[in-house]
């Protein structure tokens, strides 16, 4: 397949792709508002805990050797399981590039040079763009499925889920490192909807408006991811 082929047909699949994140945040959609809840839209993938109980959150980014993995950490007082709560991709273009960057900047300094005048290798935009959104395709397809190889990979005290955005995840992170520090954020007012938790979220999922308020706290916010 020649190269303008190859790319319309990346185009292709990547329309495919959901452009947009549904990353959703409603305060007051869990009634005992010492809770917080996770969940992910379309799925069964749900994970509730007490607010008072997180002990750490943290984000990390690292590859595999074939994908690279995003995840959100949070780590419970009192539990012996630890939450995960992750993305996967394919290696790109980009990443493999942004990588042997570094690694030049890294060089350089080491010999004593400026590392911000190493050689840089380009990286193709279009093609990187294409990719990207083709990846994520790859990626949705199984969007849902947690793959665990004991014991290698995980062990059977980690509670896992998947999403199929890293972006999701970032929000997800900025988001409650900001309540969990006390830094006031934005939420969907989930008492300005009527019905079920259930329907709070599919309301909202839908663009159905809804007031806003101000938060400082976890606890009665149910966090929806696509």
């Amino acid at each position: 397949m020649n190269p303008k082929s190859l790319a319309a047909a990346l185009l292709a699949l990547a329309a495919l792709a959901p452009q947009a994140n549904a990353f959703q945040m409603t305060k007051k959609a869990i009634k005992n508002q010492g809770i917080f809840g996770i969940v992910v839209a379309n799925t069964d993938m749900a994970f509730y805990g007490r607010a008072d109980s997180i002990l750490s959150l943290s984000f990390q980014e690292y590859t595999t050797g074939s994908f690279v993995v995003a995840e959100v950490v949070i780590d419970m007082k009192d539990s012996n399981q630890q939450f995960r709560i992750y993305n996967t991709r394919p290696l790109g273009t980009a990443d493999i590039t942004n990588r042997a960057n570094r690694a030049s900047a890294a060089n350089s300094q080491n010999r004593g040079l400026d590392p911000s005048a190493a050689s840089k290798l380009p990286i193709p935009t279009p093609l990187a763009s294409i990719e990207s959104k083709v990846n994520n395709l790859v990626s949705n397809s199984t969007g849902d499925i947690v793959v665990k190889t004991y014991p290698t990979t995980t062990h059977a005290k980690t509670v896992e889920m998947v999403v199929t955005s890293k972006s999701e995840l970032q929000h997800l992170y900025s988001k409650m490192r900001c309540l969990y520090t006390g830094i006031e954020v934005e939420a969907v007012d989930g008492a300005s909807i009527e019905g079920s938790n259930g329907a709070t979220v599919a309301a909202t999922a839908a663009g159905t408006t809804a007031a806003k308020i101000k938060i400082t706290q976890i606890g009665g916010v149910l966090f929806t991811l696509e």
